[in-house]
């Protein structure tokens, strides 16, 4: 494999569409979890206010019913929690490779004395193919893991401590 102009040409033009296309997938997720999130609000926090009115010794055992009730889990865990910091540096530098991939061929198509390459050939098909891998991938982690990690469990947890912790606390929400 070597770098020539008609595949730095096509690697110049196929990163961007991945970076477009992983921006698309991560805007969608956002939006889908914040509708999950707004939902979950929702439903609870009529319990939430309620328990406001309770005395404050009474207050923390009717909030632990309450999450045991609904099955809202506060904490990810370390495991969980680690891995999506892995995933998520993986999938920040596969993009970052997308953004030095486009930037790398357009530099060399624009160097009139521009050499073949091996090597600049190599990491530029290296890194669009797991450009690639990322944004095919993750809408399948997506499917697979949803209907065993409920939004409420990834996403909500430093939310529900914060309210917890004031109401746990006496204060309000």
């Amino acid at each position: 494999m070597e770098m020539t102009e008609p595949f730095a040409t096509t690697t110049a033009a196929v990163a961007p569409v991945i970076l477009i296309a992983a921006a698309l997938e991560v805007a969608s997720y956002h939006r889908a979890v914040q509708e999950s999130m707004s939902r979950l609000v929702e439903q609870v926090e009529p319990e939430v206010t309620a328990l406001l009115r309770l005395p404050a010794d009474e207050r923390r055992a009717a909030v632990d019913r309450l999450l045991e009730n609904r099955g809202i889990a506060v904490s990810t865990g370390l495991l969980k929690t680690l891995a999506r910091w892995v995933l998520g540096g993986f999938w920040a530098a596969i993009m970052m490779a997308q953004v030095f991939v486009t930037v790398a061929c357009l530099g060399w198509l624009g160097n009139p004395r521009h050499a073949p390459s091996a090597h600049m050939a190599e990491a530029c098909w290296i890194a669009v193919l797991g450009g690639a891998f990322a944004v095919a991938t993750f809408p399948l982690y997506r499917l697979l893991s949803s209907p065993w990690v409920p939004v409420a469990e990834r996403f909500l947890g430093a939310e529900i401590r914060r309210r917890l912790g004031r109401i746990r606390g006496g204060g309000t929400a």
